[in-house]
């Protein structure tokens, strides 16, 4: 049987300099810190539910520049600038409470649409000849 999301699930989407991504599960990564593996993260507001998230470190430790990132915010910004690099994309931030809401299953899958759309990543498919 498929594994599906339920109503209370909610995701965030990690895109790596290379074009690796993942859909994680929010619930068990509950801050941009602890997804990008970092002390001090800088949020980019995007939408009113959208919001991505960068190491503040990252160029400093020259990580390397993050074009998938950028193609994604074309989306969103005429010019999204150059981002260094892993990048995650959750919901809103309460700014009342500075909690980070993760992504409802509709908005992860629609995100995870358009980068695949934006960067020309394709999935490997799972059929055999």
């Amino acid at each position: 049987m498929p594994a599906t999301a339920t109503a209370t699930e909610t995701f965030a989407l990690w895109v790596s300099p290379t074009g690796t991504f993942r859909l994680l599960h929010w619930g068990t990564v509950t801050t941009p810190q602890h997804a990008l593996c970092c002390d001090t993260t800088q949020p980019l507001s995007l939408t009113g539910e959208l919001t991505m998230w960068t190491d503040q470190d990252a160029n400093e430790l020259r990580r390397p520049h993050n074009p998938h990132a950028s193609a994604l915010l074309l989306a969103y910004q005429s010019h999204p600038g150059l981002h260094f690099g892993d990048v995650v994309f959750t919901g809103a931030m309460d700014s009342r409470t500075d909690i980070v809401h993760g992504l409802d299953q509709d908005q992860a899958l629609t995100l995870l649409d358009l980068y695949l759309l934006r960067t020309g990543t394709h999935v490997p498919s799972t059929r055999r000849h």
